[in-house]
Parts: structure tokens; C-alpha cells; sequence
């Protein structure tokens, strides 16, 4: 098969030259492809005892908790905070009505205006 080949002017192997690597496109990273996010509370344990971190992921108006798409936490971490916020409702830590809302304003976890 390699005589056809070969009689035919084809050549079956091919080591490339300087001129021919030097044309080559270099592969480059995007710039401007976008960081990958990142969950806020990833690598931080959630404690049902830490109210002050609980009541940012708590509307001051309603009492209800923020859901993913508002806090942009990852599903394990939401379903942490929910679990010790009720926990800590339940006894005792935070009130289930009313809400202090004096830990709204920290702007490293509950800055909900840059979140789309």
C-alpha cells in the first residue's frame, strides 16, 4: 500500500518545517470569558447559632427566606441556610415575625442590587 502511495506522489508521513510552525496559530485563553461564579458562602460553615449571618438571607419585610436566584448561593448552601434558619427560629435564636434588620447593609453578602 505504501508503494501506491508512494507511486502516486503521496506522501503517508510529513514532519513539519520552522516556516511551517511559526505560521501555526498560538491557542490563547477567551479575555473575555467570565470568571466562573462562586457560591458566597462556599468553604464557610453555616451555624444555626450565627444570627447575624442568618438574618441576611431573610427578607426584613416579609420574614420570608430569599430564595437562590436572589442570594446566588449554590443549592447545598441554600438548603444550609434554610434548614439553620429554621433551626434557629425554632429555638429560639430568631424571632419568626419581626426582624432586626440591622446586618442588611454589609455589602460583602447582602448586596442584592449587583445580582441578576
Amino acid at each position: 500500500m505504501a508503494s501506491s502511495n508512494l507511486a502516486k506522489g503521496i506522501s503517508t508521513h510529513h514532519t513539519p518545517t520552522t516556516s511551517d510552525t511559526s505560521d501555526m496559530p498560538i491557542k490563547l485563553e477567551n479575555p473575555y470569558k467570565e470568571p466562573p461564579k462562586r457560591c458566597v458562602l462556599c468553604g464557610i460553615p453555616v451555624d444555626y447559632r450565627n444570627t447575624q449571618r442568618l438574618s441576611q438571607f431573610i427578607s426584613p419585610y416579609t420574614g420570608h427566606i430569599f430564595r437562590r436566584h436572589i442570594t446566588g448561593l449554590c443549592g447545598k448552601k441554600q438548603r444550609e441556610i434554610s434548614k439553620a434558619i429554621k433551626r434557629s427560629q425554632q429555638m429560639g435564636f430568631m424571632s419568626v415575625t419581626l426582624k432586626d434588620p440591622a446586618f442588611l447593609k454589609d455589602p460583602n453578602i447582602c448586596d442584592f442590587r449587583l445580582r441578576e
